[in-house]
């Protein structure tokens, strides 16, 4: 099924580079963006949209899927992105806590605001074996599903309580 949705992925590691390339297989509109430029020329040659800057990334898109190291490198990342009206995924390493400042953190900036568990490997992105556990703004969830339906066998919204 062919679709036309938008949406950036910053960072390009071997998961986040998973996510990029299901959703171009997918029929998606994909931004990209990651420190190492170079990193985002597989995708590019393949229909992505190399972003210039984080916020060019953000203003590309109406989600965000946040794929780096950890939290904290992901409000450095954002820092000074306009977020107001956007949706933040966040599939970065962290705890419970750093879910709950994740939201507060978009909350402050105008986003919808999604934190998010893959448990799958990058290969496993896009097939049946592959889940991801989301939760936080229910309006976040319905802004997401598609794409993160699309990169996740199974997604399982797991209510408002983002930790």
């Amino acid at each position: 099924m062919e679709t036309m949705n938008h949406v950036s992925i910053l960072g390009l590691g071997v998961m986040g580079s998973a996510l990029a390339s299901v959703l171009l297989e997918r029929g998606n509109n994909v931004a990209v963006w990651n420190r190492t430029a170079a990193k985002a020329e597989p995708l590019v040659r393949r229909g992505a949209r190399r972003a210039a800057s984080v916020s060019e990334a953000v203003l590309a898109s109406p989600v965000v899927i946040a794929c780096v190291m950890n939290y904290e490198q992901t409000f450095e990342l954002l820092d000074g992105a306009d977020l107001r009206g956007r949706t933040l995924v966040q599939l970065s390493t962290g705890s419970p806590n750093d879910a709950r400042s994740g939201e507060a953190w978009a909350k402050e900036r105008g986003a919808e605001y999604l934190d998010g568990a893959i448990l799958a490997t990058p290969r496993q992105i896009g097939t049946p074996e592959s889940v991801i556990l989301v939760s936080g703004s229910a309006r976040a969830f319905a802004a997401s599903r598609e794409p993160l339906s699309q990169v996740a066998g199974s997604l399982p919204y797991l209510g408002e309580n983002v930790a």
